[in-house]
């Protein structure tokens, strides 16, 4: 099996960042790690994503250094021959599993260094060292931090796949959303056409409506004191034939002003409700 000599990959005391570690930590990940409880993957930067370099085998601690033991694969080692990752930063839980206790959980090869004391990793020449890879720090990560911000990372995530699927979209799609969109837009100055023809249409009844009226009013007086005799008979059916004829017309007007109701409802915008409405307070800040 290949595996690297032992490096360091943590030192207690202060970091580049500001961060200081703890002897305490040191100590629990020695006495804790056991590949076969759990075994620590090396990852590329602290990317959950990326390809995997391998796996830790075993830590021990000297003095107030982390050394470990590492299995690399070829993704790591190529990697590391081409000059690139060349640095080794700790990712921990300060309570494992409940157990109060500091213990490894992924060792991430970066270019970034913030810990001081390790080691940077190369591929020896030297017979002696024929399958040795010594190793550099990196940048610390504490688990324990990472963890708050999952909620973040999450919503990036979500974003990245709205916009893969935005890109999905074939192009013989997007000719049919196209099409149907002229189809809808030729419909619409259609209906409109329609509208104002119906308007229109509207206007004329409504005027031989009132004229009729106006003319059956001034029937209606006089039948109020009729002459006797023929007369009196001819006025009396023209009245008839006036209320029937504004009957119909009445009918007509009505059945118009229906058809404009919905021909308004198929060019108007639909209706929208102002933000914030519905009860809700504060629905956008």
């Amino acid at each position: 099996m290949f595996k690297s000599e032992p490096i360091c990959i943590l030192k207690a005391g202060p970091t580049i960042d500001g961060r200081d570690i703890p002897q305490k930590i040191i100590d629990d990940i020695a006495e804790t790690y056991d590949p076969k409880k759990y075994t620590a993957r090396i990852n590329e930067d602290h990317s959950e994503w990326s390809w995997k370099g391998g796996s830790v085998l075993s830590v021990e601690k000297r003095d107030d250094e982390l050394w470990a033991e590492i299995k690399p694969n070829s993704f790591l080692l190529r990697n590391i021959e081409n000059g690139q990752l060349l640095h080794t930063s700790c990712e921990y839980l300060e309570d494992f599993a409940n157990t109060g206790k500091a213990y490894l959980t992924g060792l991430a090869f970066t270019d970034n260094p913030a810990s001081l004391g390790t080691t940077q990793v190369h591929l020896s020449a030297q017979p002696s060292e024929k399958d040795a890879v010594q190793v550099s720090t990196g940048q610390v990560l504490n688990y324990t931090e990472k963890l708050s911000k999952d909620s973040e990372t999450q919503s990036e995530r979500s974003l990245l796949t709205k916009l893969f699927n935005l890109l999905k979209n074939t192009p013989d799609g997007q000719e049919e959303q196209l099409s149907n969109q002229e189809e809808s837009e030729e419909m619409s100055k259609k209906t409109e056409e329609l509208l104002e023809q119906s308007i229109e249409q509207n206007k004329e009844l409504n005027s031989q409506l009132g004229q009729l009226v106006t003319k059956l009013s001034a029937q209606s007086k006089q039948t109020e004191t009729p002459e006797e005799g023929k007369a009196n008979q001819e006025e009396n059916k023209e009245v008839t034939e006036l209320k029937g004829q504004v009957t119909e017309l009445s009918g007509q007007v009505e059945k118009l002003s229906g058809q404009l109701e919905k021909l308004s409802k198929l060019t108007d915008e639909d209706e929208r409700n102002p933000a914030g409405s519905g009860g809700e307070e504060d629905a956008y800040l």
